[in-house]
C-alpha cells in the first residue's frame, strides 16, 4: 500500500517539478480541509507532500516557492475578505484582491520560515530530520500569532478541532498542542512513504499512531463525561440580523434600536441573569446619547436582567469598540474596551503608506484600543469579554481567565462577511477558547452563529442563520483551571530547544544518514 502511494506521488514529475507540485498539492488539500468543506483530516495530509519532497531541494527554492505556496495557503483561508472590502470599503475588486494578496504574502513568510527551518535541519542532520517538523511548525505558528500584532487565524490544530474528541486535548496544551499532533501525523506518513522499512520509520510511525489513538480515545471519553456541576444559570443572547449596509445609515437607526429592544423584551419573564447584545449593537454612541442609555436601562428594568451592550464608547484616546454592563436598576456596573483591534477594520497600520485601505475603516470609524482585560462583575460571578477578532488570540482569553473570569462572552458583528465561510471559521475558533479554558461561552453575533458553547465545545441552543432571533441557554460560572490555563505556551520551550540543538552545525560536517527517496 505504501509503495503504491509513494509511486502515486511520482505524478509530481521530475525532480525539477516535484517540489512546486508538492506545494500545490498541499495547498489544495489544505483548502479542502477548511469550512465550508470541513474535512479536517486533510489538513494532516496537506503537509505530507511537502515533507516527502523536501530533502534535496536547494534552500533558495525552498524559501521562494515555499513563500509562494504559503501565500496561496493563506489565500485559500482568507479569500472571503475580498467581497467585504468591495461591499463595505467601496474598493474596486482589483484593489481589494491586491490588498488581500499583500496580507497573505506577509503571512506566507511564516510557511517559508517553517520550510526553510526544515531544509536547514535536513542539511545539517540528514533526511531523518523531517521528524522534527512538529517542533518547527509550532514555533512558526506561535510567531504568526504574535509578530506584527499577530494573526493566528486557523491552522492545522483548528482543523483537528473539528473532531470533538481531538478538541478536548486543547485543555492540556492549547491549540498549538493540536497543531503539534497534526504535524506529527503528517511526519509519520511522509516518513513511512519514504522509508517504511527503516529503523526510524518503524519507531516513529507506531509511536505517532499510538499517540493519535490515545488522544482520540481520551478525548472521546472526556467529551462524553458530563460537565459538573450542571448548568443552572439562565442567560440570553440576541441575533438582530441587521444588514451591514444599514448598520450605520441614520435612516435605519430607529428600526435597528426598535428591533434590538423588541428582541430583548421577549425575555421579560425568563429570570435571566445576563442578556448579551452583539458587537456595536446599535448605531448610537453610549457616552453622549442619554436617550439611548435610558432606553437600554428601561428594558433592563422591564426584563429584570443585566444587559451587556456592545456599543461605541468615548475615552480620552478617542472612540472605542466596547461593551457596557447595565444592571436592572439602570446603573452601569462596568465596561470593557476592545484591546486588540482589527488591522484594516478598526485602524490602518502604516497608514502613510497604506492610505488606500482607509475606506473600510472610515465605514465604521477608527478606534482606539482599550488597556484592561479585567472581567466584569455580576452577583453570580465574573465575566470575561472578547469582541469579535479578539477571541482568536488564545493567550488573551487565558489572561482574562487568570484575572478571574468564570464565564466567557464573545460578541461580534459578522454581517460583514455574510455569505462567506468567515463566520463559520470564526465560530469554530471561538469554540476552542471555551474548551481550552473549561468555561461556558456565550456567543452573540449580529448575523450568526450565536449560541452557548459548553466547556466540551458543544453548541447549546444555536440560533437559526439569517433570521432575527433571541435565544436563551443555561451556563455555570466556573473556577476550574486547565493545564493550558496554568502553563499557557510555556511548553514551547521544549520545541525551541530541540530545534536549536539540531540546527547547530555538525562538527563532522556530515549530512548524516539519508533515507531513500
Amino acid at each position: 500500500m505504501a509503495q503504491r502511494v509513494a509511486s502515486a506521488l511520482g505524478f509530481l514529475g521530475s525532480d525539477r517539478l516535484r517540489w512546486p507540485l508538492s506545494l500545490l498539492l498541499g495547498v489544495l488539500l489544505w483548502a479542502a480541509s477548511l469550512p465550508p468543506y470541513g474535512i479536517g483530516i486533510l489538513a494532516v495530509l496537506a503537509f505530507v507532500p511537502l515533507l516527502y519532497s523536501l530533502p534535496g531541494v536547494p534552500m533558495l527554492q525552498v524559501l521562494s516557492k515555499g513563500w509562494l505556496a504559503g501565500t496561496l495557503w493563506e489565500f485559500s483561508t482568507l479569500w472571503w475578505l475580498i467581497p467585504t472590502l468591495v461591499r463595505y470599503g467601496n474598493m474596486a475588486e482589483p484593489l481589494a484582491l491586491l490588498l488581500v494578496l499583500g496580507m497573505c504574502g506577509v503571512l506566507g513568510l511564516y510557511m517559508a520560515g517553517f520550510l526553510g527551518t526544515m531544509a536547514l535541519l535536513v542539511k545539517r542532520r540528514g533526511d531523518w530530520a523531517i521528524v522534527l517538523a512538529p517542533f518547527a511548525w509550532v514555533l512558526w505558528e506561535w510567531l504568526r500569532g504574535v509578530l506584527l500584532s499577530g494573526f493566528p487565524w486557523w491552522g492545522p490544530g483548528y482543523a483537528l478541532s473539528l473532531y470533538p474528541a481531538f478538541l478536548q486535548g486543547t485543555r492540556l496544551f492549547g491549540i498549538l498542542g493540536l497543531s503539534f499532533l497534526a504535524l506529527l501525523g503528517s511526519t509519520a506518513i511522509a516518513l513511512y512513504l519514504r522509508d517504511r522499512r527503516g529503523t526510524l520509520a518503524q519507531v516513529v510511525v507506531p509511536a505517532a499512531l499510538l499517540l493519535f489513538v490515545i488522544a482520540y480515545l481520551a478525548g472521546a471519553w472526556w467529551n462524553d463525561h458530563p460537565v459538573e456541576p450542571k448548568p443552572t444559570v439562565p442567560v440570553g443572547y440576541l441575533q438582530p440580523q441587521i444588514p451591514q449596509n444599514h448598520k450605520w445609515d441614520p435612516q435605519f437607526s430607529g428600526m435597528i434600536l426598535k428591533r434590538t429592544l423588541d428582541l430583548s423584551m421577549a425575555f421579560q419573564h425568563y429570570g435571566l441573569k445576563l442578556l448579551v447584545w452583539p458587537e456595536s449593537s446599535t448605531p448610537f454612541e453610549w457616552d453622549t446619547d442619554s436617550a439611548y442609555r435610558r432606553a437600554v436601562a428601561k428594558v433592563a428594568a422591564d426584563i429584570g436582567s443585566p444587559i451587556l451592550v456592545g456599543s461605541v464608547l468615548s475615552s480620552a484616546d478617542g472612540y472605542q469598540n466596547g461593551a457596557v454592563l447595565v444592571m436592572p436598576d439602570g446603573k452601569e456596573a462596568g465596561r470593557y474596551a476592545k484591546t486588540h483591534l482589527v488591522p484594516f477594520g478598526e485602524y490602518v497600520p502604516l497608514r502613510q503608506w497604506l492610505f488606500f485601505a482607509r475606506p473600510i475603516v472610515d465605514e465604521v470609524g477608527e478606534f482606539a484600543p482599550g488597556h484592561s482585560l479585567q472581567p466584569l462583575s455580576l452577583p453570580e460571578g465574573k465575566v470575561g469579554v472578547t469582541i469579535c477578532y479578539e477571541g482568536i488570540f488564545p493567550s488573551l482569553v487565558r489572561r482574562e481567565v487568570l484575572n478571574g473570569a468564570q464565564l466567557l462572552v464573545n460578541m461580534t458583528n459578522d454581517a460583514w462577511y455574510r455569505g462567506t465561510p468567515g463566520p463559520a471559521q470564526d465560530f469554530l475558533i471561538q469554540r476552542v477558547r471555551a474548551v481550552e479554558n473549561d468555561r461556558y461561552l456565550i456567543r452573540s453575533a449580529n448575523g450568526g452563529v450565536s449560541g452557548v458553547v459548553t466547556p466540551r465545545g458543544q453548541l447549546q441552543a444555536a440560533t437559526p442563520k439569517g433570521q432575527p432571533a433571541s435565544f436563551w441557554g443555561l451556563v455555570e460560572f466556573r473556577s476550574t483551571r486547565t493545564l493550558w490555563d496554568r502553563l499557557g505556551n510555556a511548553w514551547l520551550l521544549l520545541p525551541l530547544l530541540v530545534v536549536l540543538f539540531f540546527a547547530r552545525p555538525s562538527r563532522a560536517n556530515q549530512p548524516g544518514a539519508r533515507l531513500s527517496p
